[in-house]
Parts: C-alpha cells; sequence; structure tokens
C-alpha cells in the first residue's frame, strides 16, 4: 500500500533521528529521547494524515490529555491540579494568532503535558519495564514460529532487556549479554512474582546459506544435499526452544529439549508452564511445496521442563496461550474444518489441564481473519487481543471483547460483533476481506480496560500478502482508549516487542483437575437437548443419533492436497468412529476416546445428517464434559428446573461402529461394493440397450477410480474454494445428503427398478455426509491398498 510522502518522510525523519539517539553519549540520553519522541509525534500525526502544527492536530492532542485527566479524576487520583491549570492555559490559546512555529511549539507543550500525565499512570509510574528484541521472519504468522525458517534466512540477534526507567531514559539492561549461542528470540514472557523472563530461542549457527549453495528455497532442496542447519527434514534442526532467565540476568536454563518448535510460554497459576509445540506430529493442509509447516498445539509442563504432556489434540495450529482472571487459558485457535484455510483464527479457552477446551469468539466470522495474542485485563472479565491476518505476521489492530456480550446471529450462526470494541479504528482488521492497514499494533499488554502498553509499527503489516515484505521495527508504548500513544523505546536493528511492566502480579485462582481415573483413556460426553440449536433443526426429522468422527493430522506431505483426498481442497482425513443414540428428549450420553479430534453429526431416523460441526473437540482422559445443545446460542446453560435428561438416568452408551470402509473412510469399500450390486449393470461404461452414463465400475482414473470421478456432478460437499455449500456455517438440514442430486436420481422415474436394501442406501448417505471422501489416508502406500479395495489400519498419528 503506498504511503503519503509526508508520512514517509516522518518515518525517515524517525529513523535518522533513532540513529542519532543510539549513538549518543550517556548524558545526552535525556536530549536523545527527547529528539525521538518528537520526531515520533510528527510521524503519528503524518500517519493519520495530518502535520503536527495543524488546528486539527493540537485540537486532538487537547482532546486527549483532556480526557486522560479526566481519567484520573474518575479514579479519584487529584493530586494533579498543577496540570489542570496548565491544560486550561493550553486551551486559552489563540490558534489563530500563531504562525506555523507557535503551533508546533504549542503542539509539543500539550504532548509534552500528555506525556507527563500518561507516565505518571500509577500501572507503570516508577516500573521498569522488561521486553524482548527480535528480527522477525515475515512472511505468515505461521512462520513465525518455526526456527527452520530463521535459520534458512539467517536472522539473529536480540534478546530479552529491561528498559529501567520508561519514558524517561533510553538506558536498557541486556538480561542475557551474549550467554547463548547466535540465534532467534521470540515469545517473552514475566512468572507471577516478577522474577523470572521465560522466551523461546533458536540457534542460528554461521554456516553457508542455501543462497550460497545455490539450492532453490522453492524447490525443497533433497536432505543430503543441505547442511542439517536449515534441512527441514533432519531431526538434528534447530528449532525453538524455551528458556528462562532471572530478571536479575543469572540462572538461565533451557527448560524444553527435541526436535520440535517449541515457544509460548505461559506462566500457569499452579506454578506449571503452558506452551505450543509440534510434537504432536502433522502439518498444515494448506501449504505450499516451499513451506513446511508443522501443527503445534497447546501443551504443558513443570517449570522445570519435566512432565511434558498435551493439552490440545486439534488438527491444525494454535498460539499465544494467556491465562484468565478465573483460571482458564485463553489462546488462538485455526479451524477449518472443511471451510476457508485463510480466516476463523478464533479465541478458545480451556482448563489448565486441557480438558473443557471451548469457543470463545471468531470462529464464524471473516470480518476478523485472526484473533491473536490475547490477554486478560486486569479487575476486569474482558480480554485485548490483535485482530490480524493470515497471510502476514502478527499485528494488527488493538481490539477489546467481552465475553458476556458473545452471540451468533439466529439468522447466519455468524460472530455478531457487540462483544467488540475497537481501540484503535484508524487501524483496519487486515485482510478482512483484503485491506491491509497502513501502521498496526502488537503484543498488547494490558494495564486496565482503558491504559495498555504495546508494540506499534508505523509501516503496512509486514507479510507475504500485504506488500510489505520488511520487517518494520516496531517500538514499546503507551497507548490508552482516549488515543494518547507515547514511545518509550525503539531501536534501529530490532523490533521491540512484549512489553511487561517489571512486577509481581497477582496469580490467578488454580483451577484443579477433574479427571476420573476410573475413565482410563476415555472419557465421557452428556448432550442435554441436540434440538436445542441456534438455527431451527429442520421440521418433522427429529434427530436420534449421533455420528463420531475423528478428524485426523495430516501426515507424509506438508503439500496442500498432496495426497488429495476427495473432491474437497485440502480437506481433513476423518474416519467415523461410529454412532450413539439420542434419546426421545433430545439427550445422549456417551463414552468416547480421549486424545482424539472429533467432530459430531446429529442424525435423523433415515440416516440423514440434519447438522454437522465445522470444528472440533476432544477429551482429556477421565474427563466428563456436559454441553447443552446442538449450537445451541453462545453462554447459555441448561435451565436448572429443567427435567434430568433421559440419556443420564442410565449408563453411558458405547459407540457402534460404522459399516466396512469407514475407519478409515473409504469410498472403494463403503460405496463401490453398493454401486456393484445396484448400478453397473447399466452404468458400466458400454454402450448399447439398456446402457448409460455416467461410468460407475471401479476401474481406476487419475488419482482415484472411474466411478467416483463420474459421481462428481451429482455431489456437493463442504471445503476452501468457491464448490463449498456454504462457507462460514452449516446451515441445517444443508449437509452433504440433502445437497447432492444422487439420492433424488436414484428416486426418480428412470431409476423405479431400483430397490436400493435401507443399509446400501444409509451407505451412500453415510459418505456424501462426511464430504464424499474417496481416501481416508494421507499415507500414500496406504492410499494405493484402498484404491484396490483393501483395508488400511486407522493412521498411528492422531
Amino acid at each position: 500500500m503506498r504511503q503519503p510522502a509526508g508520512y514517509v518522510r516522518a518515518v525517515i525523519v524517525l529513523s535518522v533521528t533513532l540513529v542519532a539517539a543510539a549513538s549518543a553519549a550517556p548524558e545526552d540520553d535525556a536530549a536523545a529521547l527527547q529528539k525521538m519522541v518528537e520526531a515520533d509525534w510528527t510521524a503519528q500525526e503524518k500517519r493519520l494524515g495530518r502535520e503536527p502544527h495543524s488546528n486539527e492536530a493540537i485540537r486532538e492532542a487537547l482532546r486527549r490529555v483532556e480526557r486522560l485527566l479526566e481519567d484520573r479524576h474518575k479514579r479519584a487520583d487529584t493530586a494533579r491540579l498543577g496540570m489542570e491549570k496548565e491544560l486550561a492555559a493550553l486551551k486559552a490559546e489563540k490558534l489563530d494568532a500563531l504562525d506555523e512555529a507557535g503551533r508546533l511549539a504549542l503542539y509539543r507543550r500539550i504532548r509534552a503535558l500528555g506525556r507527563s500525565l500518561a507516565l505518571q499512570h500509577p500501572t507503570i509510574a516508577g516500573k521498569p519495564i522488561v521486553f524482548l528484541k527480535q528480527r522477525r521472519f515475515i512472511c505468515q504468522m505461521l512462520h513465525e514460529y518455526v526456527g527452520y525458517y530463521y535459520n534458512y534466512a539467517n536472522i539473529a540477534g536480540g534478546g530479552p532487556f529491561v528498559l529501567e526507567q520508561p519514558g524517561r531514559s533510553l538506558k536498557t539492561r541486556d538480561l542475557l549479554a551474549s550467554r547463548l549461542p547466535r540465534g532467534s528470540y521470540t515469545t517473552p514472557a514475566l512468572s507471577y512474582d516478577g522474577r523470572t523472563v521465560y522466551f523461546a530461542f533458536c540457534e542460528v549457527p554461521d554456516v553457508p546459506r542455501p543462497h550460497a549453495a545455490r539450492e532453490n528455497w522453492h524447490g525443497m532442496p533433497a536432505a543430503d544435499r543441505v547442511p542439517t542447519a536449515w534441512n527441514y527434514y533432519s531431526p538434528e534442526r534447530a528449532c525453538f526452544q524455551i528458556y528462562a532467565v532471572g530478571t536479575d540476568g543469572n540462572n538461565v536454563r533451557r527448560l524444553s529439549r527435541g526436535p520440535f518448535d517449541e515457544f509460548d510460554p505461559c506462566p500457569l497459576p499452579d506454578g506449571g508452564l503452558a506452551f505450543m509445540s509440534s510434537r504432536r506430529g502433522g502439518y498444515c493442509r494448506c501449504n505450499n511445496d516451499f513451506e513446511p509447516l508443522p501443527t503445534y498445539t497447546l501443551h504443558r509442563m513443570e517449570a522445570d521442563g519435566r512432565n511434558v504432556r498435551t493439552l490440545s489434540y486439534h488438527e491444525t495450529n494454535e498460539w499465544h496461550p494467556a491465562v484468565l482472571n478465573d483460571g482458564r487459558i485463553v489462546y488462538s485457535r485455526w479451524d477449518y474444518v472443511d471451510r476457508s484455510a485463510a480466516h476463523f483464527h478464533g479465541l478458545w479457552a480451556c482448563n489448565p489441564d486441557g480438558s473443557n477446551p471451548h469457543i470463545l469468539f471468531g470462529n464464524y466470522t471473516q470480518r476478523i481473519s485472526a484473533c491473536y495474542q490475547p490477554r486478560a485485563v486486569p479487575g476486569s472479565n474482558k480480554i485485548a487481543f490483535i485482530a490480524g491476518a493470515h497471510h502476514a505476521n502478527v499485528g494488527g489492530s488493538l481490539v477489546l471483547f467481552d465475553p458476556a456480550k458473545t452471540r451468533l446471529d439466529a439468522k447466519t450462526g455468524e460472530d455478531r460483533f457487540d462483544s467488540i470494541e475497537r481501540l484503535t479504528p484508524e487501524v483496519c482488521f487486515p485482510e478482512a476481506p483484503n485491506e491491509w492497514p497502513k501502521s498496526f499494533f502488537n503484543t498488547p499488554w494490558p494495564l486496565s480496560e482503558d491504559h495498555f502498553l504495546v508494540a506499534f509499527g508505523f509501516d503496512t503489516l509486514p507479510g507475504m500478502s500485504s506488500g510489505n515484505p520488511r520487517d518494520s521495527k516496531t517500538g514499546i508504548y503507551y497507548f490508552d482508549r482516549y488515543g494518547n500513544l507515547e514511545l518509550l523505546y525503539r531501536d534501529t536493528e530490532f523490533s521491540c516487542v512484549g512489553p511487561m511492566p517489571l512486577a509481581a502480579r497477582p496469580a490467578p485462582p488454580v483451577i484443579p483437575p477433574a479427571a476420573d481415573p476410573a475413565l482410563g483413556e476415555e472419557g465421557e460426553f452428556l448432550l442435554s437437548n441436540v434440538e436445542w440449536s441456534l438455527m431451527p433443526l429442520p421440521e418433522k426429522r427429529p434427530v436420534r443419533a449421533l455420528r463420531v468422527f475423528q478428524v485426523l493430522p495430516k501426515t507424509g506431505s506438508h503439500v496442500a492436497n498432496r495426497p488429495r483426498l476427495g473432491y474437497a481442497n485440502a480437506e481433513s482425513a476423518r474416519m467415523l468412529l461410529g454412532e450413539v443414540p439420542v434419546e426421545a428428549d433430545g439427550s445422549a450420553y456417551f463414552r468416547a476416546p480421549a486424545g482424539k479430534l472429533l467432530y459430531f453429526q446429529a442424525v435423523d431416523a433415515a440416516g440423514y445428517a440434519v447438522q454437522t460441526m465445522r470444528s472440533g473437540t476432544y477429551l482429556q482422559p477421565g474427563e466428563r464434559r456436559g454441553c447443552v445443545g446442538c449450537h445451541e446460542p453462545m453462554a447459555t446453560t441448561a435451565a436448572v428446573t429443567a427435567p434430568i435428561p433421559a440419556a443420564a438416568r442410565r449408563g453411558p452408551s458405547t459407540i457402534s461402529p460404522g459399516p466396512d470402509g469407514t475407519a478409515p473412510m473409504s469410498f472403494p469399500r463403503l460405496v463401490q461394493p453398493v454401486l456393484d450390486r445396484h448400478c453397473v449393470r447399466c452404468h458400466d461404461g458400454t454402450t448399447g440397450e439398456g446402457k448409460s452414463k455416467p461410468a460407475l465400475g471401479g476401474g481406476l482414473a487419475g488419482e482415484f477410480t472411474r466411478s467416483y470421478e463420474s459421481l462428481r456432478p451429482f455431489v456437493r460437499w463442504y471445503e476452501w474454494g468457491g464448490s463449498s455449500i456454504a462457507q462460514i456455517v452449516t446451515p441445517p438440514g444443508r449437509c452433504g445428503a440433502d445437497e447432492s442430486r444422487l439420492l433424488k436420481v436414484l428416486g426418480d422415474a428412470d431409476h423405479a427398478a431400483v430397490k436400493l436394501p435401507p443399509e446400501d442406501r444409509r451407505r451412500l448417505i453415510l459418505w456424501l455426509d462426511s464430504n464424499a471422501p474417496f481416501y481416508g489416508t494421507y499415507n500414500r502406500d496406504e492410499q494405493q491398498a484402498q484404491r484396490k479395495g483393501l483395508a488400511v489400519p486407522p493412521p498411528k498419528v492422531q
């Protein structure tokens, strides 16, 4: 995006000022900071399309200071009467009587008053700030946390630092002082007692890079031709690992180990650490040849690195865990089961043991592409987060979210925005649908609902689709809802991110685990009433069963559609675990395997799905989970006075397995036998009397079979792409079997003689409702076996 010429000049002036400040002698520190701040003020006005000496800029600066002073009065902090008098004097100035130099001087006086008031805010006054210097790999948010890319691009430097006197001095203290080898840093965190800084580090050895070796990154060079340092497939490749250091600079230690990328450390109230890790295995489903990207999900360990265990069994990526004020973990999840891969990075929450994962906001909207870096507001139930993009690095607009106001629209099923307050409306929601902001915020640390520490960058959000391929060198700022933005620190070489007051803070309550050891490696679900639905389920089709599917992680290849599974673009491999009964009152109670990503379909008496999930859930071993209905209004609970559900008055159901060809899904074993029994005699691919198209014999055709390809015009499915039945939500009564022509054709006059037995008809319905796949595995050898009609075992990586 092209920036205004004045804005570009202002950023250049700011950069020059930063260089001068970096080289200033210690005694010139205050003067250097003053020059940097004044240059930053100018750049801020240019960003908004105006000059600092303009009447508009002066009036807006006065308004911001006045509102900040009112904010202090509301909090019974009335010790700043001198500021009131100074503000009154500034407001009394006659702008028309001042020349340009006089107006600029007035603007700076107003900004200086506002800055002084902001720096005296009790949440930061007199407190050092710990933050991270880093160099970012610019592409997508996915690449930012994978050490391979930093090694490939030879990006190194940075580390955790302390700004001793924020806003009053540029002096910093290096917490590591070169005690780790050459490498890259990301995702800082601070312990509740304020004594330990956690971060992720990846060693970047100084070896020849692929450019020097004349290797083409986009071609993914063979493993035997590249050094370990930037060979993604080497088990010895460098990865991000979690480290800790005392805030006094002592006791540097590594906490995580293994050939996995591990990052986003998050101190827990019980003394453990949550973090993201790729140790589960699997890849994203929508990547190009040149970008191997592992799936990383929520894990936890003890503070010393022991007892690592998986908390999330989701099959695509997750980011940015933080602890809410009630003790739950909030985090970002990328959730594209049968839908677009470029959106649906919503806010989720779970207990510290990984139980009860549930959506808070953002899983059913494209108006915000991604919700990143959630952080609980002290003394509030609200959550600050960054509304960001998929095809860019993490950054965007600062948003305040109120979970108590979360709602889905009853007509569309999409997220309503009643719960969202845009604190930076001048920064558009990036990539929603294709706008890109001219500046961006990052790593917010709420001091209150009104005051924040943030990282801020003046450039367009960097990334592969934004038009900005450069690291934007964010600085550390104070920001408030009134629009005051005050620079605390910048660096000419690094992005500065993750500002946190270096002080102890109260830990939220500990939520104890509630697992029942008697359940072993299983758990239980209790559904109160499947008919309780946000969007009404079809009339005269009462639900009689739930199908239980498992979504399988992508393995083997990191490339989208390599191998392809069926009609749908970049879809998930899946297997049907089976069905459980639903009682007449809509309730269900059943036992299910833990540690597997599951999704459910509500099924009517004829075997048709009347509603299907576009997401997934899972159980921890020994977990018992209850839910109200099927896509019921968010934040609702079953009425206390309601009768006990019929299913709860008996023991849990066990899952009844599905027919052959469903574990995992296999068209040749589930569907082709039905075609052979009832269709091939007329649709064998030949011509003549009694013969007609399509050809439904099982001969091979490309990646699939002739019959599978021939059925394509008669089938509808959900996917990331234009062929999808619906892109964001699943309207009830519009699942695959409902939307496809196949069963309607079988019921027309031309097929009156075709009498499908109920079991065969259910096989076709089940195939259509499960998104009409051909394969149920990503493994090439197993796919070849499935093409031949052979059975294959469930995948090992689950």
